[in-house]
């Protein structure tokens, strides 16, 4: 029997059983975990970065990684059954199914949200969009950076945050309250990186003009007014950027060279990953990357080769590239990359299951997505929650928390592979509102979010 904690309530309901049914006394078990910092929130895994992959738009679960068969299904998708995975889309994900060893997917996530703009939100900060709130609350990213601060290195010069190909709807979230320091550093792959790398001969003109624009603008980028702080932010950004540029390394990290980039897909989302991975392997200070690749919102003609097969073909390709690479990649004490990263791939929601609709395409379904979870800890091969025949409901959850998982389980999930206490807070917020990293009472109707330890099994 799932404990009272796990029942799902609103704000208004948890109001009044506890003023009706209960006794402050009786419902102090459901808050006083959450009450204090630390408590009974233990690490697991073993990650030091992640690399979070968006599918923007709602990767379709039933013509993917939870395959639904039926006469709607394309010929040409190569229909195979697969040990221990079930149907499987050969024709779309052929390099996935090579290395079905290296990574475990869950079929029973779910989402409060079915509107793109919200779906990202929550999925980049953990938390569901409030207006009034959402420009004080910072992404999951800068929440990591803001943790890892007191661990950066000497030597580390990149942005603990950094964001590839994120545009449309709520685009890349920031820091929220937090430090500039901490906000995202973004990356355009479609344009030209190589500004990001300076040639050696030209740093120090570069140090020089950097001098020269402190000397005009240096006592407003100090000055603890609290009306300077956009100062003060623009100086952290502008430090940022600096550090980058003036690091020897950058220049490898961000050169993508001509066989890697035909190996990853030769367009921009594989660049994207290539730059991915230079990061993690550089191990130089960024150690969570937001990695968007859009396009996959298919209301209509959903099988044309542009949309579907495409999009499908770039993750296949630069998926299962930067899993092969990090695994390759070995520490001095003889460790992979990819042990201590953690991989995350997952669309703000799924598409409509079944038929396709009268434009041949799949709308937008919160009921029922999948995600794909490697590295960090994470044990690989497995296939945690089932699907009904039609991908339409959750028939097995595939876990303790005995229902969906949200995205709160999620975020909660990255924190503690990384060794991150999800139960903190902070009081210090511009509204006066505590930031909880895991939100105790959501807006909607869950209440207890939970690790997926069985993940880390």
């Amino acid at each position: 029997m799932a404990k009272f904690e796990d029942h799902f309530l609103t704000r208004r309901e948890v109001l009044r059983i506890g003023s009706v049914a209960m006794t402050g006394y009786h419902f102090l078990p459901l808050v006083q975990p959450r009450a204090k910092a630390g408590e009974g929130a233990s690490p697991i895994g073993k990650a030091r970065f992640c690399i979070f992959v968006m599918l923007e738009g709602g990767q379709s679960h039933v013509d993917s990684w939870d395959f639904k068969e039926g006469p709607w299904t394309p010929p040409d998708f190569g229909v195979q059954t697969l040990p221990g995975i079930g149907k499987w889309p050969m024709g779309l994900y052929p390099e996935l199914a090579k290395r079905r060893d290296k990574f475990s997917l869950l079929r029973s996530m779910s989402t409060w949200e079915s509107q793109h703009g919200r779906g990202q939100y929550y999925m980049q900060t953990g938390h569901q969009h409030n207006p009034a709130l959402s420009p004080e609350l910072p992404a999951v990213g800068s929440v990591v950076a803001y943790e890892y601060a007191s661990r950066r290195k000497d030597s580390d010069s990149l942005p603990p945050f950094v964001g590839f190909n994120t545009f449309p709807q709520v685009g890349l979230v920031g820091s929220g309250f937090l430090p500039a320091t901490y906000t995202p550093f973004h990356v355009n792959t479609s344009s030209d990186i190589s500004s990001l790398a300076p040639r050696k001969e030209d740093l120090p003109s570069f140090q020089r003009r950097w001098e020269l624009l402190k000397s005009f603008d240096g006592h407003s980028r100090m000055d603890p007014k609290p009306e300077k702080k956009a100062y003060r932010d623009f100086h952290n950004h502008y430090e940022g950027a600096v550090e980058i540029m003036s690091d020897p390394r950058s220049a490898d990290i961000f050169t993508i060279r001509e066989d890697e980039k035909a190996r990853y897909g030769g367009n921009p989302v594989g660049d994207s990953f290539v730059l991915a991975r230079n990061l993690v392997v550089a191990d130089a200070g960024t150690h969570f990357i937001f990695l968007t690749h859009e396009d996959w919102d298919h209301h209509g003609s959903i099988y044309k080769r542009e949309n579907f097969y495409k999009r499908s073909y770039e993750l296949d390709t630069a998926l299962s590239q930067l899993l092969d690479d990090l695994g390759a990649a070995k520490r001095e004490d003889g460790t992979s990359v990819l042990d201590e990263t953690l991989v995350v791939c997952v669309g703000e929601f799924g598409r409509t299951p079944g038929e396709l609709t009268n434009i041949a395409g799949r709308d937008h379904y919160q009921y029922a997505f999948t995600g794909l979870f490697a590295g960090g800890g994470v044990v690989p091969g497995q296939i945690l929650g089932t699907t009904n025949e039609s991908g339409s409901e959750i028939t097995d959850f595939g876990w303790s928390g005995n229902r969906a998982v949200y995205p709160e389980d999620l975020v909660t999930t990255v924190y503690a592979a990384m060794g991150i206490d999800w139960t903190k807070s902070i009081e210090e917020t511009p509204s006066g509102r505590v930031y909880h990293y895991i939100e105790i009472f959501s807006p909607t109707r869950m209440l207890a979010n939970r690790v997926i330890r069985e993940l880390f099994a």
